[in-house]
């Protein structure tokens, strides 16, 4: 990611560093939160009951908090920067389906079409920016889902609010991995554009 916020934002040395610190440290925290997630819905479903998984969802949620508050920093920092508009010009154009095709051959992104095109408009539509908004965004939404199960865990329906949050969860690191795979094409390379007569407006 630092090389595209380089090339496409022109963020200085300092900037870059401290984003990609952030970055890093909030997809820690995206990981143990999923972590966190599963031994909750463990123990719900096979285990201690309601009040131990609440002590892990809790944690899980805890932890999407704090991702989202660097990823919230990350998309000030990214805010500084100026996206001319040869590089907006490049996201717009990118060959969003190939992309994504070229994922799934590889292995590095999940079948998650519906996902990739929410991705994908993120990325036409303000480049790394929207799309740091975007991953915060979801991030806050999750957490959002967790506190709402704390708050009424031992209601009758708290089993089904646990898979659909388990749901959530998964688009959420689904939509990190296309993020992550995203980041690995050259900054403006002409190779991943669509003609200019095919691209999306």
């Amino acid at each position: 990611m630092s090389a595209v916020c380089n090339k496409m934002l022109a963020l200085g040395e300092e900037d870059l560093r401290d984003k990609k610190h952030l970055a890093l440290s909030a997809g820690t925290e995206l990981t143990a939160a999923t972590s966190e997630l599963c031994r909750a819905l463990e123990l719900a479903e096979h285990g201690d009951g309601v009040n131990a998984a609440a002590v892990y969802a809790a944690a899980a949620r805890d932890r999407l908090d704090n991702a989202a508050r660097m990823l919230a920093r990350v998309g000030e920092i990214l805010a500084t920067g100026t996206l001319t508009e040869e590089s907006a010009s490049w996201y717009r154009r990118l060959d969003y389906d190939r992309l994504y095709r070229s994922g799934l051959s590889l292995g590095q992104v999940p079948h998650s079409i519906e996902l990739w095109q929410a991705f994908a408009r993120q990325a036409a539509k303000g480049g790394p920016v929207a799309i740091c908004r975007d991953m915060r965004g979801r991030t806050v939404a999750v957490a959002a889902l967790i506190g709402d199960w704390l708050e009424r865990a031992e209601g009758p329906e708290s089993d089904g609010e646990l898979l659909r949050i388990q749901s959530a969860m998964a688009d959420l690191a689904a939509y990190a991995q296309f993020v992550a795979f995203a980041n690995k094409v050259e900054p403006r390379d002409p190779a991943w554009l669509t003609p200019l007569g095919s691209a999306a407006a």
